[in-house]
């Protein structure tokens, strides 16, 4: 299964840099990333990164707020109604979205539909149930 780190920032130019530079300096790649203005200064982002568990111990140990989460890396088309033919059998296997976003890997040209859910367990029973593969976390990481 894959994992994504989840820091939050204040709203700053150099906090968010800071955290870059950081993963730069350990080596680590990031692969994904959203970043969200949530309240009064304050923000979150969101990184794929190669090395989760790394890259949650590094930021922690330098007293940063942040948090390791397992998500579900779904493979979709990538081309037009990719994504909608995937949200469709989503929705037939009764899966809640709270957050998605997506990378595309390059070399192989696969697209990918990450996934928070409330119940990561349950969601990927119900997903292998309706056929709908989960990657592991190698393809998910570009490893």
């Amino acid at each position: 299964m894959a994992f994504e780190i989840s820091v939050f920032l204040k709203n700053k130019i150099t906090h968010f840099e800071v955290i870059t530079n950081v993963l730069k300096d350990e080596k680590i790649n990031i692969r994904s990333m959203t970043l969200m203005n949530i309240y009064q200064g304050w923000g979150v982002v969101k990184l794929l990164v190669d090395q989760p568990e790394k890259a949650y111990k590094i930021l922690s140990d330098q007293e940063n707020s942040v948090s390791l989460r397992e998500v579900i890396a779904l493979e979709m088309k990538d081309e037009s109604g990719g994504l909608d033919e995937l949200l469709i059998e989503i929705a037939r296997a009764g899966i809640h979205i709270e957050s998605a976003y997506s990378r595309l890997i390059s070399e192989t040209k696969m697209a990918i539909l990450i996934l928070e859910v409330p119940d990561v367990l349950e969601a990927t029973r119900r997903l292998e149930v309706s056929g709908v593969k989960v990657l592991d976390d190698k393809v998910v990481y570009g490893r």
